[in-house]
């Protein structure tokens, strides 16, 4: 079975209404911003393209670079579709995160240790292994807390969910946004001591 038939079948066995991070999924398989009311007026994005051009930007209209950050835009309505069309919103708003999700269910994936990612990183990122965990531990408060609605499950200290959803998102390893913040603050460190 191959993941788009593990999706129709999940499916079939918890019908809408579904959260995934800020998204509400309706019948007809609508998908909205969860503060949002599907009966409001809300703009219908006509395609996948306009969705994922629409929701890169914040409320001041800058760009998001980290996907699953809080506070994506409202406003918008996107549907109805299909199972397969749900599937790939689902994963152009917030990257693999029914991948990784099925993944973790069926054991095919799982967390990785920061340690091991770091310990892949060649040039800029390389500096950070010296520090790796103080870096980590402050970086997750500083970024995955403070910002991601990802459940972080590759770093010990930080396992609980944001709160209830139907569809977890969950982090199995440090993304470039981190290892670039992580760097930041080895940096800084590095030249307060000069």
């Amino acid at each position: 079975m191959n993941l788009l038939e593990k999706w129709q079948k999940w499916l079939s066995e918890n019908p809408p209404p579904l959260l995934i991070g800020e998204l509400q999924i309706a019948e007809g398989y609508w998908i909205y911003n969860r503060k949002d009311q599907l009966k409001d007026s809300l703009v219908c994005l006509p395609s996948l393209l306009d969705l994922k051009l629409y929701l890169r930007q914040d409320e001041k209209g800058d760009y998001r670079p980290l996907k699953a950050e809080m506070g994506i835009l409202r406003g918008w309505k996107y549907g109805p579709v299909d199972f397969k069309g749900l599937f790939y919103a689902i994963e152009a708003i917030y990257p693999f995160a029914l991948t990784y999700w099925f993944g973790l269910k069926e054991g095919i994936v799982g967390p990785v240790s920061f340690q091991e990612t770091i310990g892949r990183q060649i040039g800029m990122y390389k500096v950070i292994e010296k520090e790796a965990y103080s870096i980590a531990d402050r970086t997750v408060e500083g970024l995955c807390r403070a910002k991601c609605l990802r459940q972080n499950l590759w770093h010990g200290m930080y396992t609980e969910p944001k709160e209830e959803a139907s569809i977890p998102l969950v982090c199995l390893e440090a993304c470039p946004l981190f290892l670039e913040h992580a760097r930041k603050l080895f940096l800084k460190k590095r030249n307060a001591n000069l």
